[in-house]
């Protein structure tokens, strides 16, 4: 085994517009834990950082952090030339634990010895009436709207990147940093796990014309609290999101919100997890079939890579 977790997204933001930054990520549930010349967040409640946003002159995917043993730094670095990667100097502002690699393509990640987080906290079961099972009785589902406090994701799940090579990035993945193919549809989209136990996955790609960011995904209690999050950004920050609705790969409930810089933020429940990879089957998912069993369509351009677009 390689990488075992996912530990932060990076990205890069107009300079200038920083305090918007601040203001988004943090109505979406984040906590700041640093506000020097990088805006550091956190889940509620966790040790880990999970996004880094760094003034610059657009916005971009700077780089993905992601944890190991070090047995498994030790076979990544042995390993990550094999298959087109790179091994680089740090980037400015940040620490050489670890090691610095470029994917193929350009993409960077910063790969650190480090303990997972600790488990989450074990929380009340999401119960629901169904046709001979009652399984919530005498109480209502939930208070009135007006009454629910603000809701903070539990931890960050996953990320969406874009990629101009979906197989040559699904390589570097698997041979250099040791993950594990999950699903694919055709030449659109896959999505990796890591060994030992994790969601259905952990990093998703995107076939583009480019490298970029497209999405992080953050892990909410309930599907009550994935819409209703959603809906309170949507109204909040008037931009066009998608959902609520439901993954078919992955399973997941989903809702994003769409951020300033037309990229997006999840918020999801009920996802697959694998914890055995000899265990699970990898399947080819019909192009028709990959977006969502059920909810609205998403937005005409959900699938643009704006930073592949605006260089």
């Amino acid at each position: 085994m390689a990488v075992s977790f996912l530990k932060h997204v990076a990205l890069e933001v107009p300079q200038d517009r920083m305090s918007e930054a601040q203001s988004f990520y943090t109505d979406f549930g984040l906590e700041i834990s640093s506000s020097d010349s990088v805006l550091s967040f956190r889940c509620v409640g966790r040790e880990y950082e999970c996004l880094h946003i760094i003034p610059g002159n657009a916005k971009r995917l700077h780089h993905i952090a992601m944890g190991t043993s070090e047995e498994g730094l030790k076979e990544i670095c042995e390993n990550i030339q094999q298959c087109g990667g790179t091994i680089m100097s740090p980037l400015e502002g940040y620490s050489d634990d670890g090691v610095w690699l470029s994917d193929p393509h350009g993409a960077i990640f910063h790969v650190v010895v480090v303990a997972r987080e600790a488990e989450l906290p074990e929380e009340p079961e999401f119960k629901i009436n169904s046709p001979g099972n009652y399984n919530r009785v005498n109480e209502g589902a939930l208070p009135p709207k007006s009454t629910i406090p603000a809701l903070n994701p539990r931890r960050l799940g996953h990320v969406m990147m874009f990629t101009p090579d979906l197989d040559q990035t699904i390589a570097f993945l698997e041979q250099g940093l040791g993950m594990r193919l999950s699903d694919r549809s055709q030449s659109a989209v896959a999505f990796l796990h890591c060994q030992g136990g994790s969601d259905h996955h952990v990093i998703a790609l995107a076939q583009s014309d480019g490298i970029g960011f497209h999405h992080a995904s953050f892990q909410m209690g309930t599907p009550d609290e994935v819409g209703l999050a959603g809906a309170r950004m949507q109204e909040k920050w008037g931009s066009e999101g998608w959902g609520f609705g439901r993954h078919a790969i992955g399973s997941n409930f989903f809702h994003y919100v769409r951020d300033p810089w037309n990229s997006y933020l999840e918020y999801y429940c009920d996802i697959d997890y694998i914890a055995d990879s000899d265990n699970w089957t990898a399947t080819n998912w019909p192009l028709e079939d990959s977006l969502h069993t059920w909810g609205p369509n998403p937005p005409a351009d959900f699938t643009k890579n704006y930073e592949a677009s605006e260089a």
